[in-house]
């Protein structure tokens, strides 16, 4: 331990104890407690305190009275919803829904959707994402959009569910690699 921000008391000090009782009470603040969810309320919600939920990615911190959740760490979603996938003629297909809890956001982040055998831009076929009819983001066969780099970015919607849907309108079956990159936040 370094003595930046803790005490250490001198060598024949009287009542050393009362400085390192202090570092203890320094200790809560400044060491993350890492607990179940659930197991939250076993933790002293000092000032400034960080508690991570090791089940759920939630952390939250103290404001000396109780846990106020500031986000989740491990609460992301995406990439390939699986390999190659054959997508017939006139398909318009769910193929992932997210459902959100009060007050969480979903935030997508970036979106392709390879085709086996050509890298030609396809727009007969298509991958959307919407909530509520309204389409968040979407692209065409072999494009990759980045929210960061997009006209009409960030894509975030809080209405839940969120549909993640293929369409294929071309006059013959295609293989395609869905993937949506997302994260949900409070």
């Amino acid at each position: 331990m370094t003595n930046h921000r803790y005490n250490v008391p001198e060598q024949g000090t009287l009542d050393w104890h009362i400085p390192l009782n202090e570092n203890f009470e320094r200790l809560d603040r400044d060491v993350e407690f890492r607990d179940l969810d659930a197991n939250k309320s076993d933790y002293e919600p000092t000032l400034g305190a960080k508690f991570l939920a090791t089940d759920s990615g939630a952390t939250y911190t103290g404001d000396g009275d109780s846990w106020n959740l500031v986000g989740y760490v491990t609460r992301a979603g995406g990439g390939d919803f699986g390999h190659y996938v054959t997508y017939e003629s006139g398909l318009n297909e769910e193929i992932n829904r997210f459902i959100l809890d009060t007050n969480e956001q979903l935030e997508v982040v970036r979106l392709s959707l390879p085709v086996k055998g050509t890298t030609a831009v396809d727009d007969d076929i298509t991958l959307e994402v919407s909530a509520d009819g309204s389409t968040i983001a979407s692209v065409s066969g072999n494009e990759l959009k980045a929210a960061a780099t997009s006209d009409g970015a960030p894509w975030v919607v809080s209405d839940s569910p969120v549909s993640v849907t293929v369409t294929n309108r071309k006059d013959e079956s295609v293989n395609v690699v869905p993937k949506v990159w997302v994260n949900i936040r409070r």
